[in-house]
C-alpha cells in the first residue's frame, strides 16, 4: 500500500467517524436539522446510517410541494407512451405522500406540518386523494395544515345556482373541504389555496391562529360561521377570495394582523379588533370600510380603494399609534390631510387625482412618494430618508420649475433626498431653467438615482449632467435599475482645486455660488455591475475630454451601454 492511498483511508475513517458521532446525536436535534433541508435532501439522510433512517420515520414535517411534484406532467399529453409514463410517475408519487402519512399515523407520530401542493398539475378527479392525505394528517393532530389544490380535483361539483353571486369560471368545479378540518382540536395554522367551504354546521377551530384563504369561495354566512369559530386566531389573510359581500371582524381579541386584497365581490368591511396591530386592504369595487375602532393600529395600507378626502382625514387620529401608514392607487383622493404625533414612515404611491398634500407629522423619519407634480405642505419635521419619483407627463417649463422647487423644499427638511425616475428624464433640467433658478441640493456627497421603467432608453450623459447640477459637486452618483436585467452604475468624481471666481472660470458659472461641475471635475471612476457580467467593470476618466468620455461610456460595449433595452 502506497502512502497516497494510506491517506485516502485515514481521510475516510475520520469522515465516516464525523458521520458517527452526527449520527449518534439524540433524534430531535437530527430533526432539526432535517428542518433546514429540502424534501429531496431529506430522503437523501435515510441511506446514512439506521439512525438517519429513523429519524426520517419520525421526521413530523412532511412537505409535498411543486419541487417533489415537479416529474409529474400538468397537462394531458397526446403521445400515448408519454401519456402512460405520466400516470405511472403520478401514480408512483401519489402512493408516496398515502404511504408516508401511513408511517407516521402507524409510528403515532403527531405531525408539526404536512404541506400538499398540486396547483401546478391540473390533473383531475384527485378529490379523493386529497380527502385520504387530509384525514391521516387529521388522525395525526397535524398542527400547520397548508392544501394548495388544481382548480378540478374533484367529481363533485359545485354548480352555480341561479341567485348565488356571480363566480370565476374557474371556481364552479373546486375541491370542496371535508367538514373535519374546521372541527380539529391540534391545527394552529390553516392556509387553503383553490377550495371551496361548504355550509358550515359548525366551526370549532379552538386552536388556529393563522389563517391564510386564497382563492377560496365562501358564501357570507359559511365566512361569518368560519370567523366566530377561531377565537385565537391572530393572522387572517383573504387573498383573490370570492362569494362574500360582506366581511364582519369582531370579538377577535387575539387578532394581531389582517390582510384582505383583490376579493371582488367585498361591499362592506367592518374591523372590530382592539389589539390587531397591522391591517392591509385591497378591494377593487367602492367599500364602506370601518375601522375606527382598531385604536393599536401601527400598520396600516389601503390599496386600490375608493376612498373620500374626509374619510382618510376623520380616520387617521383614531389611531394614536399609528407608525406606518400606504397611500397605493386611491384615486379618488385629491387631498390628503396627515396630522400624526406617532408616524414615522409615510408612502404616497400613484393617486391619480391628488391635487394636494399636507403633512404635520414631527416624528415622519421616512417618505416615498411616486406620482405626479403636486403641492405639498410639510410642518417642522427631519426626514432621515426621502425617495421621490414625480412622473413627468409633458416637457412644459413650468413643469420643471414646480419640479425644482419641491426637491428643495425636501432638501431642506431631509438628511438625504434619493430619486427615481421611469427613464431618467426628470434629471435632463432644461438649460434655460437651469440660468434663472438655483440647484435645489448643496452639501450633499452622494445620490442615489433609480430607473424604474422597463425597456427603456437613457441618454447617459444628459442624466449625470443634470444630476450635477441638481446636487453639485457630488463625490458619488449610483444609477440603478431593478427590472428584469438589473444594472448599477457608481460614478466617483474628483474636483480640482479650484475657487469659485477664478479667472478662465466658465461662463456658465458665474451666476452661482458654486463652480461649475463640467469644468472643475478632474476624474472620474466609473464602475459597472449587472446580472449580465460576471465581475465589476471599472473605467477611469480624466483630461479636458472628460464628458465626451462618459458619453463615449454608452458605445464601449453593448453590455455596458445605457442606452440598452432592459
Amino acid at each position: 500500500m502506497n502512502r497516497e492511498s494510506g491517506d485516502d483511508i485515514v481521510i475516510m475513517e475520520e469522515v465516516l467517524s464525523s458521520m458517527d458521532r452526527i449520527s449518534n446525536l439524540p433524534e430531535p436535534i437530527l430533526h432539526c436539522i432535517l428542518s433546514f433541508l429540502s424534501f429531496k435532501q431529506v430522503v437523501q439522510t435515510t441511506v446514512l446510517s439506521q439512525a438517519w433512517e429513523r429519524a426520517w420515520r419520525t421526521f413530523p414535517i412532511l412537505e409535498f410541494g411543486k419541487t417533489f411534484f415537479n416529474q409529474v406532467p400538468s397537462v394531458s399529453c397526446n403521445n400515448k407512451i408519454e401519456a402512460q409514463l405520466g400516470d405511472e410517475k403520478l401514480s408512483r408519487a401519489l402512493n408516496y405522500v398515502e404511504g408516508t402519512l401511513r408511517t407516521r399515523r402507524r409510528e403515532m407520530i403527531r405531525l408539526d406540518k404536512f404541506t400538499l401542493d398540486l396547483y401546478e398539475l391540473r390533473v383531475k378527479e384527485l378529490g379523493p386523494f386529497v380527502d385520504r392525505c387530509i384525514f391521516s394528517a387529521l388522525e395525526s393532530d397535524v398542527k400547520e395544515l397548508k392544501l394548495a389544490l388544481p382548480f378540478h380535483t374533484s367529481a363533485r361539483v359545485v354548480d352555480t345556482r341561479p341567485g348565488m353571486p356571480s363566480v370565476d369560471a374557474r371556481n364552479k368545479r373546486c375541491y370542496n373541504l371535508p367538514q373535519e378540518v374546521l372541527c380539529s382540536k391540534s391545527i394552529q395554522v390553516l392556509a387553503l389555496s383553490c377550495c371551496k367551504l361548504q355550509s358550515l354546521r359548525s366551526v370549532k377551530l379552538s386552536s388556529l391562529k393563522k389563517l391564510c384563504l386564497t382563492s377560496v369561495y365562501a358564501a357570507d354566512l359559511v365566512l361569518e360561521s368560519l370567523v366566530d369559530g377561531c377565537p385565537l386566531i391572530e393572522h387572517l389573510s383573504l387573498v383573490n377570495c370570492l362569494g362574500f359581500n360582506t366581511l364582519d371582524l369582531s370579538g377577535l381579541t387575539k387578532l394581531n394582523e389582517f390582510k384582505v386584497r383583490n376579493c371582488l365581490e367585498v361591499l362592506w368591511l367592518s374591523i372590530q379588533a382592539l389589539n390587531v396591530k397591522t391591517v392591509s386592504i385591497q378591494l377593487s369595487l367602492p367599500c364602506e370600510i370601518n375601522v375606527a375602532s382598531c385604536k393599536n393600529i401601527k400598520f396600516l395600507t389601503l390599496r386600490l380603494l375608493s376612498l373620500k378626502d374626509e374619510w382618510l382625514c376623520s380616520q387617521i387620529p383614531n389611531f394614536p399609534f399609528l407608525e406606518n401608514l400606504n397611500l397605493v392607487g386611491c384615486d379618488k383622493l385629491k387631498s390628503i390631510k396627515i396630522s400624526s404625533l406617532s408616524l414615522k414612515t409615510l408612502k404616497i404611491f400613484e393617486c391619480a387625482g391628488l391635487i394636494e398634500v399636507k403633512i404635520e407629522a414631527p416624528n415622519l423619519s421616512i417618505f416615498r412618494y411616486e406620482g405626479d407634480v403636486v403641492s405639498f405642505s410639510i410642518g417642522a419635521m427631519t426626514l432621515l430618508e426621502t425617495h421621490l419619483n414625480f412622473d413627468k407627463n409633458n416637457s412644459d417649463i413650468d413643469w420643471y420649475s414646480e419640479y425644482i422647487g419641491l426637491l428643495a423644499m425636501f432638501h431642506n427638511v431631509s438628511k438625504g433626498v434619493n430619486l427615481e425616475s421611469y427613464k431618467g428624464e426628470n434629471a435632463d433640467i432644461p438649460e434655460d431653467l437651469r440660468q434663472i433658478q438655483s440647484s435645489p441640493f448643496y452639501g450633499y456627497n452622494n445620490l442615489d438615482f433609480v430607473i424604474t421603467g422597463t425597456r427603456v432608453r437613457v441618454a447617459i450623459k444628459n442624466t449625470i449632467d443634470g444630476l450635477l447640477w441638481i446636487s453639485p459637486h457630488l463625490r458619488t452618483v449610483t444609477i440603478k435599475s431593478f427590472y428584469l436585467n438589473w444594472f448599477s452604475f457608481k460614478f466617483e468624481f474628483s474636483y480640482k482645486k479650484q475657487a469659485v471666481y477664478e479667472g478662465g472660470i466658465a461662463q456658465c458659472c458665474k451666476s452661482r455660488p458654486i463652480s461649475c461641475w463640467r469644468q472643475c471635475i478632474e476624474e472620474v471612476v466609473v464602475e459597472y455591475t449587472s446580472n449580465c457580467v460576471n465581475n465589476v467593470k471599472r473605467y477611469i476618466f480624466n483630461g479636458e475630454d472628460i464628458w465626451e468620455k462618459i458619453d463615449w461610456l454608452a458605445d464601449l460595449d453593448t453590455s455596458l451601454a445605457w442606452s440598452v433595452e432592459l
